[in-house]
C-alpha cells in the first residue's frame, strides 16, 4: 500500500489526517501570570547581560574619552574619561526589575482583557493536525 493520495486528496487509512477545531474561549489569570513572569526574567537577564557586553565594547574601544573631549569642547568644562562599570550595571539591574514587574503585570491585564474580548466574541479559532 502507498502513501499516495487518493482522488479526494487524502492519503488512505494508514495516514489518515485528523483536523481538530478548537476555540481558546479563557486565559487563566495565574497562568498568564507565570508566563508574564517566565519570559521577563529572560529578558532582565538578556539585559543585564547586554549592559555589559555594550559597556565592555565602548570601554575598551575608548569612546568614553572622546565622548569626554567632544564635551569639554563644546562646554568649556572637562567631564571624567571613563564611565565606572558599577553604575552601569546598577542602571541596568534597577531597569530589569521595573522591567519584570511591569511586564508581570501587563500579561495579566492582557489576560483579562482577552478574557473580557473572548466572552463576547466566542473566542478565537484554532485548527490542529495531526501531522
Amino acid at each position: 500500500m502507498t502513501d499516495a493520495p487518493t482522488k479526494k486528496g487524502r492519503k488512505p487509512r494508514g495516514g489518515d489526517i485528523k483536523i481538530v477545531r478548537l476555540k481558546l474561549v479563557r486565559v487563566e489569570f495565574l497562568s498568564a501570570l507565570r508566563m508574564g513572569f517566565m519570559i521577563q526574567l529572560g529578558l532582565a537577564i538578556a539585559t543585564i547581560i547586554g549592559f555589559f557586553f555594550i559597556w565592555f565594547v565602548v570601554n575598551s574601544t575608548g569612546l568614553f574619552k572622546s565622548l569626554s573631549d567632544l564635551i569639554a569642547s563644546v562646554v568649556g568644562t572637562s567631564a571624567g574619561t571613563s564611565l565606572p562599570l558599577a553604575p552601569v550595571m546598577s542602571f541596568a539591574i534597577a531597569l530589569s526589575i521595573f522591567n519584570i514587574i511591569a511586564g508581570t503585570l501587563l500579561s495579566g491585564v492582557i489576560a483579562l482583557v482577552y478574557n473580557a474580548i473572548a466572552r463576547l466574541s466566542g473566542g478565537l479559532a484554532v485548527g490542529f493536525t495531526n501531522n
